[in-house]
């Protein structure tokens, strides 16, 4: 009887432990194949500043092995001026709660960050253009402009805050680039500035050969001719120090913006931007860890979104994100396009590491209104987008953000899923201006699920304040 007791308590407590491990298989993470639907809500508040201030330009990173701990930034305007900042935010939580920070070097700042920082030293009081990234060590990178407010100010710094413990400590701020202007030749007049704009960080955490090695695209402004080509540097330390910079696009004086740059799983180097003056997407790689790149070429004609929309009063773009998926290699491009009458979600993909593209697939499911401001990342073979969209306003003036999944390396989605539990209205003034959500959203993911990060209006009044905020939200 004691013998059979014992044998049937064993069997019982074998059942148990299988259940739970399979429950925390099922609950525990968001795993590739499986449709990601359900969206925690309410919808999570990154910013609080007691100000009511704006904040948009906004990304964010999650670290590959710390499901629980995620950073972000954005254009933060809480300084006592109005000026705006890099903001860093930092949840330990998976999302739910985070502490809000400005990078150290601000007008004021008498922390010892600070007053290290050569920002504070060259008395800059402004920061803008933020993107932030991080790698499987902890650490964390967070690209962004700093300048002054004059003209003789105005083209300032690209610099690189690093911060390392997944992102708790602060190590130092870099000078990637140094711009130089004169009051005659503010962007095109006579002379010779150079000013940065525009900017995009990746890191290589392959543990291949160039492994911690950074990658920055960026605009660059000169006046001589009205010319804005996109430049290349990269650090091989760390962000301590940048390489001189290389040209990628071609001839000098075109015009281009809006960079984005992502590493593959052998370490190739992807970057890509949107040519003003051909209306096309250009895209360009490196096959040696950044030292060299291939000439550019289109790879998509593009119709560009109106700025603003018919009946809209803020600004918007087509400027091309991109991901790889790390496990098949392929490279992502995304951007909205106006190509039907309407703005829409569009990617194509490559299969033979940027020899060739697909032709341009729309993301969004529904034809009507606008879909704008994508934004990619890839997790476990998985492909994931975020981006706004006008679908559920008949005037096609109030946005939500929607989420779009493919389990398939980027060949069909699944139905969108909205993502706000509350529509705002984009073309509200926001404090320090007009209607302005900034040029780009982020979205990161990890074994928890997907979190899209976002500009909102939901606490904009007609009156003061008018308080724009950066939500997320966890897709699991």
């Amino acid at each position: 009887m004691g013998e059979w007791v014992m044998q049937r308590m064993s069997q019982i407590v074998f059942v148990v432990l299988l259940g739970c491990v399979l429950l925390a298989t099922t609950l525990g993470s968001a795993k590739a194949g499986s449709a990601l639907t359900h969206v925690e809500h309410p919808n999570v508040l990154v910013t609080v500043d007691p100000e009511a201030r704006s904040q948009n330009e906004v990304t964010i990173a999650a670290f590959p092995n710390d499901r629980n701990v995620l950073v972000a930034t954005a254009r933060d305007t809480r300084q006592e001026s109005g000026f705006s900042w890099a903001g860093y935010y930092r949840s330990t939580d998976g999302g739910k709660t985070w502490t809000n920070a400005l990078v150290p070097g601000f007008p004021g700042d008498t922390s010892p960050e600070g007053l290290s920082s050569p920002v504070h030293a060259a008395g800059w009081t402004i920061g803008s253009d933020p993107v932030i990234t991080a790698d499987r060590e902890g650490r964390v990178y967070l690209a962004w402009l700093s300048f002054g407010p004059t003209t003789t100010e105005f083209a300032g710094w690209l610099v690189v805050t690093r911060y390392s413990n997944f992102g708790a400590t602060y190590d130092f701020t870099s000078v990637v680039y140094a711009g130089h202007d004169t009051p005659s030749d503010k962007l095109g007049g006579p002379g010779n500035s150079r000013v940065t704009d525009k900017e995009w960080i990746a890191v290589d955490d392959t543990g291949g050969p160039c492994d911690g090695y950074l990658y920055m695209p960026w605009a660059l402004f000169e006046s001589a001719g009205g010319a804005v080509p996109i430049v290349f540097q990269r650090s091989t330390d760390g962000g301590r120090s940048w390489s001189s910079i290389i040209h990628l696009s071609h001839p000098p004086n075109s015009q281009n913006q809006g960079t984005t740059v992502a590493v593959g799983p052998g370490g190739e180097v992807y970057v890509a931007w949107e040519s003003f003056h051909k209306d096309q997407i250009l895209f360009t790689r490196s096959l040696d860890c950044g030292a060299t790149f291939e000439a550019e070429r289109g790879i998509a004609a593009v119709v560009p979104v109106p700025e603003p929309l018919p009946g809209s009063a803020y600004r918007l773009d087509t400027f091309p994100r991109t991901a790889v998926s790390q496990r098949s290699g392929t490279v992502f491009l995304t951007w909205a396009d106006f190509g039907t009458g309407d703005a829409d979600v569009v990617l194509v993909r490559s299969t033979d590491r940027g020899e060739s593209f697909s032709s341009p697939a729309r993301v969004n499911d529904v034809s009507t209104n606008h879909q704008i401001f994508p934004a990619i990342t890839t997790f476990d073979g998985r492909i994931d987008l975020a981006f706004y969209d006008s679908r559920n306003d008949p005037a096609g003036k109030l946005l939500d953000v929607y989420y779009a999944q493919s389990n398939d390396d980027g060949r069909t989605f699944l139905p969108n899923v909205r993502v706000t539990d509350a529509a705002f209205d984009p073309n509200l003034a926001v404090t320090g201006g007009g209607a302005f959500l900034g040029d780009y959203n982020g979205i990161a993911s990890n074994a928890a699920g997907v979190h899209p990060i976002w500009a909102d209006n939901r606490n904009v009044s007609t009156a003061t304040p008018r308080d724009q905020d950066i939500f997320t939200a966890t897709v699991s």
